[in-house]
């Protein structure tokens, strides 16, 4: 195996992420999955509070065909794609 190899098993499984990240990938799932079933995608990058967005954190948005709109923003990642989820009903 390659150095930069890496393939969990299921040991790595169960210390790999925490529950709070446990809800927050839940989450990231699910709202891909309700934007990818109206035709769009998401992204989320981190902002830095020198930025437009005024806060050291996440943004979560939409991306489309005709370009991209941020959903949410915020300091915790769980509580910006909940947000989104939100904003993108």
């Amino acid at each position: 195996m390659d150095e930069h190899d890496h393939h969990f098993t299921a040991d790595d499984a169960e210390t790999w992420s925490t529950p709070e990240e446990e809800r927050t990938f839940r989450a990231v799932r699910d709202l891909l999955m309700e934007l990818h079933s109206r035709g769009s995608g998401i992204y989320i990058r981190p902002v830095r509070e020198d930025e437009p967005h005024g806060v050291d954190g996440w943004v979560v948005g939409e991306l489309t065909s005709e370009g991209s709109q941020d959903l949410a923003v915020g300091p915790w990642l769980g509580q910006v794609v909940e947000a989104a989820r939100a904003a993108a009903d």
